[in-house]
C-alpha cells in the first residue's frame, strides 16, 4: 500500500514537473514573441526614421549651375531645372529668370577664409563686399540643400545692402560652396550656427569692426544661425527671410513634403540626431526671441509659403512680442519661398536698407 501511494505521489510530482516545463516552454515563446515584436518595431522605427531624416538632411556640396557666379559678375540662370515644383512654380521662375541683375554686379570684392567658432580644423570661404570703411557690416547666411554665397538670392540681397552702403560678408556654410565638406548631413542650424559666429570674430578680428556694428541676416533652412544671434550679443541686428525657425514644425513641415504622417516626426528627429552627430532638438532659433534684448528683428515671410509655413515667422513674433522684443514684419500677399526680393523688389530692397541703417548706425 504504501508503495502504491509512493507511486500516485511520483506520478502526481511528474505530472506537476510536466506542467511547469510546458508552463515554462510557453514563458518563452511568448518572451521570444515580444523580442521579435520588438526587433521588428525598433527596426521600423530606424528604418522609418532614416528614410525620413537622410531625405531632408541630406546635402548636395558644391554650388550647382551658379558655381561660376561672383558678386562682381553674376547672373540668374536661364536653366532652372533644380526648382522644385511647388505652386505657381512657373511664375516663381519667371520673376527670377526676368529679373535684370546687370545694375547689380559689385565692382569688387575680396576673397577671405576664417574658421567657425571653436573650431580651427574647418576652413570657411566667403566674399568680402566693402563700400565705406565707416559704415556697419552684415553677414549673409544661406539655406539648402544646393546653396551657398553664389546664388542668385544671396548676391542680389548683398548688391542690395551694397548699393545702400552697407559693407557685407556672404560666405559658404560648411559642407556647402567653397567651404570645407566635412560630412554628408544638414544640422539645420545646431552645428553651423558656429559658422556665423566665425564669420562675426573674422570681422571683429581683422576688419576692426566693434560689437553692435555687425549684422546678419538669414533664408530659408539658414534660419538656425539665428541660435549665433542668441549666443552673441555683439551681432547688433538681424534680418530673416522666410527662415525655419520652429523645429517640431519644420519636422511637421518635411513629413508632409515627403508623403509620410505626422506620427513619425519621433523617429526622424532621433534618427537625424544620430546622423549629423547632435540632437536636432538640442538648441532653438527661438532662443533669439528670448534673448535678443533691446536688439531689433526684421522678419519678411510670403503668405503662400508651400516650402517653410508663415506659422514660423508668426512663431518668432509672437515670441518676440511676449519678452517685450523690438521685432518688425513684413508679411508679403500673394508670395511663396524667398519670392519677395524678386517679385517686390523696390521694397524689399528700402527695407532691408533702412533696417541696417537704422540698427546698425
Amino acid at each position: 500500500m504504501a508503495i502504491i501511494m509512493n507511486c500516485g505521489a511520483s506520478f502526481t510530482h511528474m505530472a506537476s514537473i510536466k506542467e511547469y516545463w510546458k508552463s515554462l516552454n510557453g514563458r518563452k515563446k511568448l518572451f521570444s514573441l515580444s523580442t521579435v515584436v520588438l526587433m521588428v518595431f525598433g527596426s521600423g522605427y530606424v528604418g522609418i526614421g532614416y528614410v525620413i531624416a537622410s531625405q531632408s538632411l541630406a546635402i548636395n556640396p558644391g554650388c550647382g549651375m551658379w558655381s561660376e557666379n561672383t558678386p562682381s559678375e553674376w547672373d540668374v540662370d536661364d536653366d532652372w531645372e533644380s526648382f522644385e515644383p511647388w505652386p505657381d512654380a512657373e511664375e516663381r521662375v519667371d520673376i527670377r529668370r526676368d529679373f535684370d541683375v546687370s545694375s547689380y554686379q559689385m565692382s569688387s570684392y575680396e576673397d577671405v577664409s576664417f574658421t567657425p567658432r571653436d573650431n580651427t580644423d574647418i576652413t570657411l570661404r566667403g566674399w568680402y563686399v566693402e563700400v565705406d570703411s565707416d559704415a556697419p557690416v552684415v553677414i549673409l547666411t544661406h539655406g539648402m540643400p544646393m546653396n551657398g554665397k553664389c546664388k542668385p538670392e544671396m548676391l542680389l540681397m548683398q548688391a542690395y545692402l551694397s548699393e545702400g552702403g552697407i559693407n557685407t560678408l556672404s560666405f559658404d556654410l560648411r559642407n556647402y560652396g567653397e567651404s570645407d565638406v566635412v560630412g554628408d548631413y544638414f544640422a539645420v542650424g545646431q552645428i553651423e550656427y558656429k559658422d556665423l559666429l566665425g564669420a562675426y570674430d573674422w570681422l571683429i578680428e581683422n576688419k576692426g569692426y566693434q560689437p553692435g556694428e555687425v549684422g546678419m541676416t538669414a533664408i530659408s533652412a539658414g534660419g538656425g544661425a539665428a541660435i549665433a544671434f542668441a549666443e552673441e550679443s555683439g551681432i547688433g541686428a538681424m534680418w530673416l527671410d522666410s527662415a525655419v525657425l520652429d523645429f517640431p514644425l519644420l519636422v511637421n513641415n518635411e513629413l508632409g513634403r515627403l508623403g509620410f504622417p505626422t506620427i513619425f516626426s519621433g523617429p526622424a528627429v532621433t534618427v537625424g540626431g544620430w546622423l549629423v552627430g547632435v540632437g536636432l532638438d538640442e538648441r532653438s532659433p527661438m532662443e533669439a526671441a528670448d534673448n535678443a534684448g533691446e536688439r531689433e528683428v526684421f522678419l519678411t515671410h510670403g503668405k503662400e509659403d508651400a516650402r517653410v509655413s508663415i506659422v514660423h515667422a508668426e512663431r518668432f513674433e509672437s515670441r518676440m512680442l511676449e519678452n517685450g522684443g523690438n521685432v518688425e514684419t513684413w508679411y508679403v500677399d500673394d508670395r511663396a519661398h524667398v519670392d519677395a526680393m524678386w517679385g517686390n523688389s523696390d521694397e524689399y530692397r528700402s527695407n532691408l536698407i533702412s533696417f541696417f541703417n537704422e540698427s546698425l548706425r
